[in-house]
């Protein structure tokens, strides 16, 4: 049997993401992580990511990809396995899945796109191509409306290497200092009130 693409890994989803999810990951790993040709990525990994979001946006593709790959063998991973603390990445709080884009900057750098990945009252998990570490502050910029800035600081980090481009570094963050009427008002705009 040849060998089979895993479009949800591809577009970075689990395999029972809707298709508001599949979407959003679509545009933030074409725009955000800048992997279009025309924003400086390869024709090769656009190409890849047109086809995956051409099959899973799909209802009727999707379904005979699933049934194309439940019959499959696993796919063999290419590379090393992400190493996985639950202690460090464990959540305080209840926490949604929450895939919007922010920008964050470490003390005295430019502005760098992100992407929440899930966020609770405490924290989220982030996810960039630029590199941040342990221990590090965030100044995070998240909404204009409502007005909501703050930092956090690095718990956690992990990096998922790319098959094509750059490698995407994912970690979990804790806020600090960051206005709570603004930010309470700011999930509630985003469909969030279940976490407050």
């Amino acid at each position: 049997m040849a060998h089979q693409r895993d479009y949800y890994q591809i577009l970075q989803v689990a395999s029972h993401a809707d298709f508001a999810v599949i979407k959003a990951a679509y545009y933030t790993q074409l725009k955000m992580m800048k992997k279009h040709p025309d924003l400086g990525g390869s024709h090769e990994e656009a190409v890849l990511l047109n086809e995956a979001y051409e099959i899973l946006s799909d209802p009727m593709k999707r379904k005979e990809y699933d049934q194309k790959i439940s019959g499959a063998a696993p796919a063999v991973p290419s590379a090393k396995p992400v190493h996985y603390e639950p202690k460090a990445e464990q959540r305080r709080a209840m926490r949604l899945s929450f895939l919007e884009p922010f920008q964050f900057r470490k003390s005295y750098s430019d502005w760098q796109p992100a992407q929440f990945r899930d966020i609770s009252l405490l924290g989220a998990c982030i996810r960039t191509q630029e590199r941040f570490r342990v221990g590090e502050t965030l100044e995070l910029d998240v909404s204009q409306t409502p007005f909501v800035k703050g930092t956090a600081k690095v718990r956690w980090v992990r990096v998922l290497p790319q098959r094509f481009g750059l490698p995407i570094y994912e970690g979990g963050i804790e806020f600090q200092k960051i206005n709570a009427t603004s930010f309470r008002s700011y999930l509630q705009t985003k469909g969030l009130s279940s976490l407050l």
